[in-house]
């Protein structure tokens, strides 16, 4: 406990009671403690907090992962064993929040976002990152072991991870949790594709509603994308404590790859856009054909049913009044008159490049 205090210049105190609704907490959390020095490392899955707090006083670097969203209790507890500030806390509980950073004395804390695209939406999930001298305490929503990666390269003896200060393992962390992204961009470009020959091929009523289920996930994204962007800007800010000039130089990277995903999320924006301009003039072009239609059958048969109308009077033919009906050739008549009105018609139209 000496050298946990020792690694503060004022010790955190714990949260008072977290207020607002927040996603169900789940109690049974995923403890994973990293401890390593250039020549040694040692990682212990499922250990208790106590065991936790006896090796953030111990002189290696430390890691701790946190998996699952603890309660507001827990997270006191932690809060106290962990002596992390009770703002930071707030921010933990209340996941969805927008991605930062905040320095606190003697500590740092990094929000980022790792959400996935699941049925046409974007679902956010929270990665919150504190950080000293030498420790890194990482919590994520889902007990999925996200930081995998990150932990095997850091078992390999020679590695940045083990030479470096705990900031490249910061750097890390961030830079995981950015690289993610890029698939995710994949599954949204393969739905807009999928939604794009749809709407050229066969559009049905769910069409549009999809679409727009596309462009909203595709706000929200570039919303989260920019945030996480100017947090790693943030990042490298030469007040930033604990963070060494060296490891700016690879934030620098990472900063690339934000740019990256934000310019590809735009550029699937416009795309979804453009998608949503291509159905609806589409669907303008349906209509204009079968009004077209519509409009073609009328000309035809308004003169054909103006006769028929005229001659199915059935005047007395003993008046005069309609001697076609006493004609002896009044029927092939009235058929030749239908056939050249309709063959002019047709000849008209034709001129006129309307059919």
């Amino acid at each position: 406990m000496e050298g946990f205090t020792r690694r503060h210049t004022k010790p955190g105190t714990a949260p008072g009671t977290l207020a607002g609704r927040a996603p169900v907490p789940d109690e049974a959390l995923d403890f994973t403690l990293v401890e390593y020095t250039p020549d040694e490392i040692e990682i212990l899955h499922g250990v208790e907090v106590d065991q936790c707090r006896f090796h953030l006083g111990t002189p290696g670097h430390t890691w701790i992962d946190v998996g699952g969203r603890p309660s507001s209790e827990m997270l006191r507890s932690l809060g106290m064993a962990f002596n992390l500030h009770p703002l930071a806390l707030e921010d933990v509980f209340h996941a969805n929040q927008r991605s930062k950073l905040d320095l606190y004395e003697g500590q740092g804390f990094i929000v980022l976002n790792d959400p996935v695209y699941e049925d046409c939406t974007l679902k956010g999930r929270q990665v919150s990152i504190f950080f000293g001298d030498n420790y890194v305490i990482s919590f994520h929503d889902l007990k999925a072991d996200i930081f995998k990666p990150v932990r095997d390269r850091i078992q390999t003896a020679g590695s940045r991870l083990r030479t470096f200060g705990i900031d490249y393992l910061v750097y890390a962390l961030i830079d995981l949790v950015v690289d993610r992204k890029f698939p995710l961009i994949e599954a949204v470009s393969t739905h807009l594709e999928e939604l794009e020959e749809e709407a050229l091929g066969h559009p049905t009523k769910d069409t549009l509603a999809h679409i727009h289920q596309a462009r909203r996930a595709l706000v929200s994204f570039h919303r989260i994308q920019w945030a996480e962007r100017e947090t790693v800007l943030a990042v490298m800010r030469p007040d930033v404590p604990f963070i060494m000039p060296e490891t700016r130089t690879y934030l620098r990277d990472c900063f690339d790859h934000a740019v990256a995903v934000l310019e590809l999320v735009e550029s699937y924006r416009e795309m979804a856009n453009g998608l949503m301009e291509v159905y609806l003039m589409d669907s303008s072009n349906r209509m204009s054909e079968v009004m077209k239609t519509m409009a073609i059958i009328t000309v035809f048969f308004m003169p054909l049913g103006f006769l028929a109308g005229i001659y199915g009077m059935n005047f007395d033919r003993d008046t005069g009044n309609m001697p076609e009906l006493g004609w002896k050739y009044g029927y092939t008549f009235f058929w030749v008159a239908v056939v050249v009105i309709v063959s002019s018609i047709f000849l008209w139209l034709k001129r006129k490049r309307w059919i």
